[in-house]
């Protein structure tokens, strides 16, 4: 039972503390528990207005915290944002303003989302049919949509079984194949995350997403990237796809846009698409809580405080530390990969590190982990099934972006004496 957090540490009801290496469990706590600065920005707008619903008025928290957005975090184009209250509802209004897109231009059968496997893009029916988290994926076949699949960007496991450079990106000329399979009258977009949590910090190799861009704009298919783990200095820019140099027609993101004080999200839309939208101005939006005063007027003071603090910078230069400090747990054999960028790491686990052959699931390894590292104090992410939808075992671990250097190094300390212990009695 947690009953306390401060910074980067948790207390449940017996007194123990907890380093939060996993941000509040999915990332979300992104400046660390009890911020005074957020705390009273929610006492002091709690006292004006709590809800007004957006078909009836705007209020100046949502107007105040869509400005910020637009000036000072999101890349050159994008000009309107949405404000919803998850990342699942965040990436749904992404694909029904892509479909609303195609009508507008008179492109009526063009309804297909393109997604990848491992990627995770919301938990609602909907976002499942455009997400490849196998685990996740199979109680619900009969009520998904149709969507198209293709392969991730996997250089540890490429499906090809190719080695980069030399794989001349084949998981990315995919998109164009699948496109021209399906039917380019089809296709209404393509969805990715830039570095796919669910799969323990997934990325791509440097051309990927420009491949990718460039497949979008030739067929008219939209892009959308989802950066509900990514977005706001997690990676040490402020949106993960900044790294890739390449700006997407939509940009889902949650999490950390509240750092888990109140439930917020939204999508960010490039100008190229609302002018297609504003010619009839229709919204798809009827979210109860979309743009609802408290969560907005919390959002708005996470984003100054990362802004003031210069969160996003403190990440790119400690998440090189923290990414080389990582490279210390290859010493043990069931360290298969270690990956990730800024305060964003993903170690994947292999019975045999020459073959990369992952353990059987019914070991639940990650779980193990998990589970051991949590006695000892250290909250993680466990990943399941990313090596082929059935097997393979990765943890996440994403702690605040102001965690102090001299706690990242006790978080690789407690790892080592995790897998040390678990190596010893359990393998």
């Amino acid at each position: 039972m947690i009953i306390r957090g401060k910074g980067y540490a948790l207390w449940d009801d017996k007194g123990r503390e907890y380093i939060d290496g996993a941000s509040g469990g999915v990332g979300a706590v992104l400046i660390g528990h009890g911020v005074p600065q957020v705390i009273r920005a929610m006492t002091d707008q709690a006292n004006k207005l709590c809800h007004a619903h957006i078909s009836l008025f705007a209020n100046e928290p949502q107007v105040a915290l869509a400005n910020l957005i637009i000036e000072e975090f999101a890349p050159a184009g994008m000009s309107h944002v949405y404000f919803v209250s998850t990342g699942t509802e965040s990436t749904e209004l992404a694909v029904k303003l892509s479909r609303s897109y195609h009508l507008q231009k008179g492109h009526a059968t063009r309804f297909k989302i393109i997604c990848r496997w491992n990627g995770y893009h919301g938990s609602s029916l909907g976002a499942l049919s455009y997400s490849g988290r196998s685990v996740r994926r199979h109680k619900f076949h009969p009520y998904y949509f149709n969507t198209s699949f293709m392969s991730p960007a996997y250089c540890y496991r490429c499906p090809y079984e190719k080695t980069y450079p030399g794989c001349g990106l084949m998981c990315a000329w995919e998109l164009e194949r699948v496109i021209q399979h399906e039917g380019v009258d089809m296709v209404s977009a393509f969805i990715g995350e830039p570095y796919v949590n669910t799969a323990g910090a997934l990325g791509a190799p440097p051309e990927y997403f420009g491949i990718i861009r460039r497949i979008c704009d030739r067929y008219d298919v939209l892009m959308i990237m989802d950066e509900v783990i990514t977005g706001w200095g997690r990676t040490g820019a402020k949106f993960g796809i900044n790294h890739w140099g390449v700006v997407p027609d939509f940009i889902c993101t949650g999490k950390g846009i509240a750092s888990g004080y109140a439930p917020l999200a939204a999508t960010l839309v490039h100008e190229k698409v609302l002018k297609v939208l504003e010619e009839t101005g229709e919204s798809c939006e009827g979210y109860t809580y979309g743009g609802n005063p408290l969560s907005c007027a919390t959002g708005l003071a996470v984003l100054q405080y990362i802004k003031d603090q210069k969160l996003v910078e403190r990440a790119a230069e400690e998440g090189e530390y923290f990414q080389e400090r990582a490279t210390s747990l290859m010493e043990f054999p069931i360290v298969g990969d270690i990956r990730g960028k800024g305060m964003l790491l993903g170690v994947e686990y292999v019975e045999d590190r020459k073959s990369r052959k992952p353990f059987p699931r019914d070991k639940k390894l990650c779980e193990m982990i998990t589970d051991v590292a949590f006695q000892k104090g250290l909250v993680t992410c466990p990943i399941s099934s990313g090596a082929n939808g059935v097997e393979g075992d990765a943890t996440a671990i994403k702690p605040p972006l102001t965690t102090p250097r001299e706690v990242l190094d006790k978080i690789f300390d407690i790892m080592a004496e995790t897998l040390e212990e678990v190596e010893k009695h359990s393998i």
